[in-house]
């Protein structure tokens, strides 16, 4: 296994990951966090980010690049769906 493989196994099984990853409820800071080891440890990412709508719920999508033929997509619901008046 490569190095890099490697330091990609050791930041998947770190707290900041697995706390993201079996959130129910995503805090930025956990999805910052995330971000900012996957920038120290040089890992090439994407993030998309989808507001929501009145029928979908806001959510991110977080690609991590392992390799040119393979890549890791998760997919983070942010909150619940629901219309102007779903506080009320």
């Amino acid at each position: 296994m490569a190095n890099y493989q490697k330091e990609v196994l050791t930041l998947l099984a770190s707290d900041v990951f697995t706390q993201l990853l079996t959130s129910k409820n995503l805090q930025i800071a956990q999805l910052n966090a995330a971000i900012s080891l996957l920038i120290k440890s040089r890992i090439p990412f994407n993030l998309e980010y989808s507001p929501g709508t009145r029928r979908l719920a806001a959510s991110a999508q977080l690609k991590i690049f392992i390799t040119p033929s393979i890549n890791l997509d998760f997919i983070i619901s942010i909150g619940e769906g629901g219309g102007v008046f779903s506080t009320i």
